[in-house]
């Protein structure tokens, strides 16, 4: 069962009220755009993150997308990781890009374009802010608040990209799939009348933060830098490493895996943020790290004025009913898989005939829509658009998750006001 963690929830309602400070890089100033980029100019990008996620985008991003662009830069605490990157980077792109330990120093000295920020969820907001004042192109990873207190650094992030002429794109890259816009299209041409429920659940044998592995001394890493926003604490190898699993510093599936299903629910439907949230956790799983704080077992019903509802669901210790996204309306359904890669959606008269008729969307299999995320932002760094998963759309699915975990900590139901971009019970 959950033990609920009294000490965690007094400091997100003081932090909620009272507001969290950015932590802004010394000597950088707000810029309203970096390095005017050609159509042809090769675009150097500094890699803030060199684990395990920060590697895939690069591999499967950069260099996949066939882009005029490469690593140049790149930085991580964890001190023998970041000597290893440079070698594979340096294969990947034919040239040693320069290393920091501190990423305030890369966004400074480095000569850098763009920034792919892939570091722990706590970091992303205030990373970011400094990022967009340096004048730099950015790629965050999604959520982009851990924790409820981040919410105002949430919302100053979003008032620094919107005062800005950089492109800034979330990794939420489900809403670059096919699947994504066909979905949109059956519901601005309400080919199936009223949407009024959307479900989505996303499953593993074993938490995935169970897995990883992180600098076993404090000598081979920062574990102030490590801990950013968060209250000291002596160094832990464990936390370090499985980040993921601890409610001390992020959200768990509700920041991790949910923020890929509303970001979906938002482009398609272009909703509001969500009004109101409820949510429960709990440990259960037999797989789960017993070290590890966050629950293994998440269900979030977040509530639109637009007059539907949705429901999310995570659970570990089993794969059942992995990858699956039900969008209910009063002529039928869309079936599709999760957030991240919707997918071939299909559509049918499931629920409401007694001889349902089911159609695909697409007449093929898309592929993963990552590459061609990452290329939309490189095309948008470029040309000044706005990227796929722009601020105005990440904005909201922060507020769905800072209203999902304070819901959880709270063990109530929680509201957004959208007047005072704030989150109350």
């Amino acid at each position: 069962m959950l033990k609920r963690r009294t000490d965690r929830r007094t400091f997100l309602r003081g932090s909620l009220a009272a507001g969290v400070a950015g932590w802004a890089a010394p000597g950088l100033t707000a810029l309203s755009y970096g390095r005017v980029l050609g159509a042809n100019d090769r675009i150097a990008v500094g890699l803030i993150g060199c684990g395990h996620r920060g590697r895939y985008l690069v591999e499967h991003g950069i260099k996949a997308s066939g882009d005029n662009a490469a690593v140049t830069a790149a930085c991580d605490i964890h001190k023998s990781r970041l000597q290893d990157y440079a070698g594979v980077a340096e294969k990947m792109f034919g040239a040693r890009p320069a290393l920091f330990a501190d990423y305030r120093r890369l966004l400074a000295e480095a000569d850098v374009d763009a920034v792919i920020i892939a570091t722990p969820d706590h970091q992303h907001c205030g990373m970011s802010i400094d990022a967009v004042q340096a004048g730099k192109h950015a790629y965050v990873e999604k959520p982009l608040p851990g924790l409820a207190c981040d919410l105002p650094e949430l919302n100053r992030l979003y008032d620094v990209v919107k005062a800005s002429k950089v492109a800034v794109q979330v990794g939420t890259q489900g809403v670059s799939s096919p699947g994504a816009a066909a979905i949109r299209k059956v519901i601005e041409e309400k080919r199936l009348g009223k949407l009024f429920r959307i479900e989505s659940t996303e499953t593993l044998r074993a938490p995935y933060w169970v897995g990883y592995t992180g600098p076993e001394t404090e000598a081979d890493t920062d574990w102030k830098a490590f801990l950013y926003n968060r209250p000291e604490r002596p160094f832990d190898p464990v936390m370090h490493a499985k980040w993921m699993g601890y409610s001390e510093l992020t959200s768990g599936t509700i920041g991790g895996w949910m923020s890929h299903f509303v970001t979906l629910v938002h482009f398609v439907t272009g909703c509001k943020a969500p009004v109101a949230a409820a949510a429960w956790g709990g440990k259960y799983a037999p797989t789960a790290d017993p070290r590890c704080t966050a629950p293994d077992q998440t269900m979030v019903v977040l509530e639109y004025e637009e007059g539907f509802h949705t429901q999310f669901t995570s659970h570990f210790g089993s794969d059942i009913d992995n990858e699956k996204t039900l969008f209910m309306f009063e002529k039928g359904c869309i079936r599709c898989q999760f957030g991240h890669s919707p997918g071939n959606p299909v559509l049918s008269t499931e629920g409401v005939a007694d001889d349902p008729r089911a159609e695909p969307l697409l007449e093929s299999e898309p592929p993963h829509p990552l590459t061609a995320h990452v290329k939309n932002w490189l095309d948008c760094a470029r040309s000044g658009a706005q990227p796929a998963a722009n601020m105005e759309l990440s904005h909201k699915h922060g507020i769905a998750v800072v209203m999902g975990d304070l819901a959880w900590t709270l063990n109530r139901k929680v509201y957004y006001d959208p007047a005072g971009r704030a989150v109350h019970a």
